[in-house]
């Protein structure tokens, strides 16, 4: 009988013991999974003091020609008066050639200090500071370079109603995501 007892108890044992191992081996922790971020990523620090969004539009075809809305990515900001990242996340395998950044919607504000510029493709990027900026990108008419060396610029509408005020970027930059993306 105390056989009989032990081997049913060792039975039971093994099969919890065996099942609960199972659920286990099944269950992912989140801190073991690698995140693997292929996207490209461009991140704009600057100091907006009004709430806004910001979009980016990028160009896989270095003659497409106006830029299209399907290839774009918006971004809220919020108003701060210190530095903030203001980041846009590429669809997944989308590698621009040249890109257009739109310095928001709100015709009331106030001027803006760009302090960074950071493209990044797995584990390489690059970085143009403070004034470093505009050697990539060209304004519009509806923006106003207030102080290059401060890299602040005044968002405005022009003589006939418009208000977009966005950079477009230049071909040295074109050769820095060649650099990053290789």
């Amino acid at each position: 009988m105390k056989t009989k007892l032990f081997f049913a108890s060792l039975i039971l044992f093994v099969t919890f013991t065996s099942c609960k191992k199972e659920a286990n081996k099944d269950e992912v922790k989140p801190a073991e999974v690698e995140v693997k971020n292929n996207n490209f990523q461009v991140t704009l620090s600057a100091i907006v003091k009004a709430d806004d969004n910001f979009q980016l539009y990028y160009s896989q075809d270095p003659y497409e020609v106006p830029y299209k809305e399907e290839n774009s990515v918006w971004t809220a900001v919020k108003a701060n008066d210190n530095q903030q990242d203001i980041v846009f996340n590429l669809p997944e395998d989308v590698i621009p050639n040249y890109i257009r950044i739109d310095f928001g919607t709100n015709e009331a504000q106030k001027e803006i200090v760009i302090k960074n510029f950071r493209m990044k493709y797995y584990s390489k990027s690059f970085e143009a500071k403070d004034s470093l900026f505009f050697n990539y990108f060209i304004p519009n008419d509806c923006i106003k370079i207030v102080d290059k060396k401060n890299s602040t610029i005044q968002n405005f509408k022009t003589k006939e109603g418009k208000y977009d005020p966005l950079f477009y970027s230049e071909k040295a930059l074109y050769d820095q995501i060649q650099l990053i993306v290789k």
